[in-house]
């Protein structure tokens, strides 16, 4: 099993999470995405990037958050949130990228406007601080200089769910009251296994692989984590009030 407590202290000796509120940050970001998207993923076309960035139309209505790697002081992980305000006209991604229909049974709304809400989306990690299919353990495969890469293994690779509390993070500052997310099934069981609340509303479909739409809820993600993933959410939540 994970041992949370080395979890927390390991996250604050190499890693931090900022916002991306400058247009040096945003671009870190953009490219970040162009590496994970483009260079790797092979998911977007040439004709979607340009300058080693990649960009949406949804980008300058979203807040942004970047983790840095401390030893290397480089970004490695992505997170952008779009939150919906009462004046917001534009659909948000996953309405338009969702070609079946919404399932809300035995969900507290009936359509996805129905409260204040938002999207999370291009949540990304760099390859070499991501869990390979093949790795049945998450290692970071340090060396001698100590740079959070090395003897130390966890059961999961927490990274992931640093970004997913980076963003409901943003959700509880803007008060809202779930957000929309479409996301591989796989991800999905791996956030509820650290205590996200999420919920599938809808059958998976391809979508750059397979895809299946859910609502996360901030508030009861927080309430019922267990103490020590607290730990580590609120260590976050101060890193992005501080910066």
């Amino acid at each position: 099993m994970i041992d949370d407590l080395d979890m927390t202290a390991h996250y604050r000796k190499y890693f931090y999470t900022v916002k991306a509120t400058t247009s040096e940050m945003l671009k870190l970001a953009y490219h970040l995405r162009y590496q994970v998207y483009y260079e790797e993923q092979k998911i977007i076309s040439s004709e979607e990037v340009e300058g080693q960035i990649e960009t949406d139309v949804w980008d300058p209505h979203s807040i942004h958050c970047l983790q840095f790697h401390k030893p290397s002081n480089q970004p490695i992980g992505n997170v952008r949130l779009i939150p919906l305000d009462s004046h917001s006209t534009f659909t948000l991604p996953i309405e338009d990228h969702y070609t079946r229909t919404f399932d809300f049974q035995d969900m507290p709304i009936n359509h996805l406007r129905q409260g204040k809400t938002g999207e999370i989306s291009r949540m990304a990690i760099v390859p070499s601080f991501r869990r390979r299919a093949s790795d049945k353990i998450y290692r970071f495969e340090t060396d001698s200089n100590d740079d959070g890469k090395g003897e130390k293994r966890f059961s999961l690779n927490y990274i992931p769910m640093c970004l997913a509390f980076t963003a409901i993070i943003l959700m509880m500052e803007a008060d809202l009251d779930y957000g929309a997310a479409l996301m591989e099934p796989k991800l999905a069981r791996l956030l509820a296994r650290f205590g996200i609340d999420l919920k599938q509303i809808g059958e998976p479909m391809d979508y750059f692989g397979l895809r299946a739409p859910y609502l996360i809820f901030p508030d009861t993600t927080y309430q019922g984590l267990p103490a020590n993933y607290k730990d580590l959410f609120d260590l976050i939540r101060q890193e992005l009030k501080s910066a």
